[in-house]
């Protein structure tokens, strides 16, 4: 790490009316350095980031890039002064080519200000070598997944040349050979004088990959200094509290219930969808918390959604307490009592720009109507049980979904399917993009299902929550179940071998 100061702020404050989304933060990084940005949901790290990079602007406040003065508020100063970002969720436009996504705006031309797409193949054809990422420049963004998504952003921010990298979440969709190869790229920056501020929520990356650390909370940096100087408990205690990190670290004495009471709520027998999935079988109990891990590419998700009647499936049935369901559409699956909290929940679950009331009662339309019109006392009395059971903030359910932070935002996701009280519940990454206050919080809600007969079926590639929550452990790689596990007989080493690397 040099001596070199890339980045300097001090005094950043951003008020909006009477609330205080940041007071006088300051960050520096250095070249080479990978310094974390950590804190809760609504502890002002996004706010941080978008005073960085310019699309807010703060009410006071000073940076610098290189001992120069930048004034702020403007994102296209931000980026040729050298800062670049990569965001949490997808900043990409859909329907252009990978390619195109690469260089937008900054295409090269030649005579007459016609592209050079020659020359534009080129570099990326360059640039994806160097970073080893492997993508089809030609194919439309609309149709990757979302981790190939990611890898677009990713190669998209480092086409800049920045001085200055910000990773906002990056690791948020990747499997964990993926994150040792953006690892891989970030010692490479390191090597080359850039310096990165990280923020994430897995601490595991933040003791792998930072020099420094710096932790805010309530709009307030409470630490800054290097991350071998503190332990994961002390970093917890700083942004979350002493009870949530206590109840965050410890893992053991948990009760595991490997098939619940013994009903069978869900059963899935010889699932199979040419090209997808083949044979898929396992039963979920109630009472019990079912886990299905694997790396990205496993078709998990793709599973979960054929079960819900999102996607079809070519053989197989899907039974619900012994009796064999047509799920061909979720109004199906809902009607039998599943409810499906998914993967994406900006672009899958929930409705940004309506507020959080109305996505609380979008499950349970037809208890809160009569003769077709909402009731507006029954949709009051849904969200303040919700809002006050599950400890949405800010309690206020009027306000947009989309002002939220991630980890409100999964919570109304999930209350949304609470208030359906369905015999059977599915998560697909149910904590990514959470911090570890909201994914304890996100645990305690689920236990309490689990304890009133709820069955539970997660799918979750953090091992370290799988081995927290699960009862049993389903391992698939590559369209097929590897194997099933009751969780306290099984070790998360003995996970990783099942679930193999790449």
């Amino acid at each position: 790490m040099s001596a070199t100061v890339l980045l300097r702020a001090s005094g950043l404050t951003k008020i909006y009316g009477p609330v205080a989304a940041l007071t006088d933060a300051a960050i520096e990084l250095r070249a080479g350095e990978v310094r974390s940005l950590v804190g809760a949901n609504g502890a002002g790290k996004s706010t941080l980031i978008k005073i960085l990079t310019g699309a807010v602007e703060p009410t006071r406040g000073v940076i610098e890039v290189e001992g120069k003065g930048v004034a702020p508020g403007d994102p296209q100063r931000m980026i040729d002064s050298g800062i670049a970002c990569i965001y949490q969720h997808s900043n990409l436009v859909p329907a252009m080519s990978v390619l195109d996504n690469l260089y937008l705006g900054r295409q090269p031309t030649r005579g007459f200000g016609f592209l050079d797409r020659r020359r534009q193949r080129a570099q990326a054809e360059k640039l994806l070598d160097d970073c080893r990422i492997h993508l089809d420049l030609d194919a439309p963004v609309a149709q990757l997944s979302t981790v190939k998504q990611k890898e677009v952003e990713i190669a998209k921010a480092l086409a800049l040349d920045a001085k200055i990298l910000l990773m906002d979440e990056p690791t948020a969709w990747l499997s964990r050979s993926e994150v040792v190869r953006l690892f891989q790229t970030i010692r490479m920056l390191k090597g080359r004088g850039v310096g990165i501020i990280y923020i994430s929520h897995i601490l595991d990356e933040l003791y792998e990959i930072s020099d420094t650390v710096t932790v805010l909370r309530d709009g307030k940096v409470v630490a800054d200094g290097p991350v071998a100087g503190i332990t994961r408990l002390e970093l917890l205690q700083k942004f979350i509290g002493e009870k949530l990190a206590a109840e965050a670290v410890n893992r053991a004495g948990r009760v595991r219930q490997p098939r619940g009471t013994g009903e069978v709520r869900l059963s899935c027998q010889g699932l199979s969808k040419s090209g997808v999935f083949d044979d898929i079988t396992f039963d979920v109990h109630a009472g019990e918390i079912f886990c299905v891990t694997g790396l990205v590419g496993a078709k998990r998700s793709e599973v979960m959604r054929a079960i819900f009647g999102a996607d079809g499936f070519d053989r197989g049935h899907v039974r619900v307490a012994g009796k064999t369901i047509r799920a061909d559409e979720p109004a199906t699956a809902i009607r039998h009592g599943i409810g499906f909290v998914p993967e994406d929940r900006h672009r899958d679950g929930l409705m940004l720009q309506m507020s959080i009331e109305q996505n609380l009662v979008m499950a349970t339309l037809p208890l809160i109507s009569r003769h077709g019109l909402l009731q507006r006392r029954r949709m009051s009395a849904v969200a303040s049980r919700q809002i006050a059971d599950l400890n949405i903030l800010p309690a206020d359910p009027g306000k947009a979904v989309r002002q939220l932070s991630g980890g409100n935002q999964q919570k109304v996701l999930i209350g949304k399917w609470l208030e359906a009280q369905p015999a059977i519940l599915i998560l697909d990454e149910p904590t990514v993009g959470v911090d570890v206050g909201a994914k304890s919080e996100v645990y305690a809600i689920l236990r309490k299902l689990k304890a009133a007969g709820t069955a539970i079926l997660v799918v979750s590639s953090d091992l370290e929550e799988v081995m927290t929550l699960a009862d049993r452990i389903m391992v698939m790689r590559a369209g097929q179940v590897q194997g099933t596990y009751d969780a306290d007989k099984v070790s998360e080493r003995d996970i990783i071998a099942h679930v193999g690397s790449q």
